[in-house]
């Protein structure tokens, strides 16, 4: 199978090199305007500023979804909302907020999508373990796109980590290839299983390395604001997601905030 989301040219590597850095500066000041009291809506309105002051295009806004285009541009998902959560006016941050910040921007043709999870005031001790093993998971997962593995390499260090630390993750969603379009082959599960087909990790492949973690139960339902996607138990979760490029030896990562 021919993959786009393979990076072949000097020219194209500069672009995704650039989109990602400029995305990654976004996301670390959105990361810094989550505060309690603030609104959601608030950061919506800091990602349109800072994408026009860039000069990038938000990638999210205009999405087509179940109930019509997705209307801003970054997704907010607070506590029980796990995934796709639209940044309403109405959603104030509160003292032990597990509030989850997904966002993409468009440079040069090419598209950027990664997220982080953000814990406001007193988080519980599991809470606070919530999310370091979600973060633990992504970080680990990512050093398997390397040449010579294989998809299913990164998704068992995604199910590995979180099963050791006892969380339950969603399996309905899932990492992906991103380039010049937002969401690419291959998928990237969050876990394995007996007969799971088998993809080659190929030099250049830019993919999009993710989980979702809850406390409770992993099962999700969709809002009727035809986007959130919430747990069915009103359990917390958390997520986060890396953009990676698959090398030999080590994997070049593009979108570490820290």
């Amino acid at each position: 199978m021919s993959y786009k989301n393979i990076i072949k040219t000097e020219s194209d590597y500069t672009s995704v090199k650039k989109a990602a850095e400029i995305s990654t500066q976004i996301l670390k000041e959105l990361r810094g305007s989550v505060k309690i009291g603030i609104r959601a809506s608030d950061i919506n309105e800091l990602v349109t500023t800072l994408c026009t002051k860039k000069g990038v295009k938000p990638a999210f806004l205009g999405v087509p979804g179940p109930k019509g285009a997705f209307p801003s541009a970054v997704c907010i998902s607070v506590n029980d909302t796990i995934l796709h959560g639209i940044p309403h006016s109405t959603v104030e941050f509160k003292d032990g907020d597990l509030v989850k910040i997904d966002f993409g921007l468009i440079y040069n043709g090419f598209y950027t999508d990664h997220c982080v999870t953000v814990g406001l005031g007193n988080i519980t001790s599991e809470e606070k373990r919530l999310l370091e093993t979600g973060k633990l998971c992504v970080n680990t997962a990512v050093k398997e796109a390397i040449v010579g593995n294989k998809v299913s390499d990164i998704s068992r260090a995604l199910q590995s980590v979180a099963e050791l630390a006892g969380f339950n993750f969603v399996r309905q969603y899932c990492g992906h290839g991103i380039g010049k379009q937002l969401w690419l082959e291959p998928e990237i599960l969050t876990y394995t299983y007996p007969g799971m087909e088998q993809i080659d990790l190929v030099e250049g492949m830019c993919l999009c390395i993710e989980n979702q973690l809850t406390l409770g139960k992993a099962d999700l339902y969709l809002d009727n604001d035809g986007w959130s996607l919430k747990t069915v138990d009103g359990s917390k979760g958390v997520m986060f997601e890396h953009m990676v490029i698959v090398r030999k030896g080590k994997p070049e990562i593009l979108t570490l905030l820290d």
